[in-house]
């Protein structure tokens, strides 16, 4: 059996020519095309303009000093809000029932500050996620002792 030129014909799996007459494989067909690979000439550019690794990210930015200034107030507010509802019933040697306390830092922090975080915006928005951020801190170093959810 004699080996063909490059191109000529497919060839099959050990490298022979099919036989005159004889339909190449499936098999001959698909791995036979690296020798008739067609390049594109005249395209000096790439599609898509630059190469994958040079695409841009957004970095993270840290928000601008008088952004942190207002959650730092909103959160100093919720702070001081809590500190004057829960200092009446922490400090009684009889323990009343702190859930309308409770109830009412939830309706504060997450009600107020989500309002003016989603509905009100503008520079009121860092003030309602500091409030919210207050009751969250509040709630974790105190393992829910200053805002009332010991009361459940």
């Amino acid at each position: 059996m004699g080996h063909s030129q490059e191109g000529d014909s497919p060839r099959d799996r050990r490298g022979e020519a099919p036989e005159d007459g004889e339909r190449p494989s499936l098999e001959d067909e698909i791995f036979a095309v690296a020798s008739t690979v067609e390049v594109e000439t005249g395209r000096a550019e790439p599609l898509l303009g630059e190469p994958l690794t040079r695409l841009r990210r957004n970095r993270f930015q840290a928000p601008p000093p008088r952004e942190i200034g207002l959650i730092a107030g909103g959160f100093l507010t919720f702070a001081f809000v809590d500190a004057v509802m829960m200092y009446a019933p922490l400090m009684s040697s009889s323990r009343p029932s702190l859930l309308p306390q409770m109830v009412t830092l939830l309706v504060l922090a997450f009600g107020l500050g989500g309002l003016l975080a989603v509905k009100v915006r503008g520079s009121w928005r860092p003030f309602g996620v500091g409030m919210m951020l207050g009751w969250v801190f509040l709630t974790l170093v105190s393992v829910g002792f200053l805002t009332g959810l010991t009361s459940l």
